[in-house]
């Protein structure tokens, strides 16, 4: 996964990957992103502390 990022970044640059992302969710209809953010807003602070503890535990 993180290949795949730095390839995406480099390739692209970060504001095309940006633009690219908004982009993408300016086509996304308006009941999909509601259910989304709402998706987000629950299960984002859950996979931030795993996402961090992972990286914790990954340091020397």
């Amino acid at each position: 996964m993180a290949r795949m990022v730095r390839i995406l970044t480099r390739r692209a640059g970060v504001v095309g990957l940006a633009m690219s992302a908004w982009d993408i969710w300016r086509r996304i209809p308006p009941k999909h992103r509601k259910t989304i953010l709402k998706q987000a807003r629950k299960h984002g602070p859950t996979i931030a502390k795993h996402a961090v503890n992972y990286r914790r535990r990954r340091r020397p």
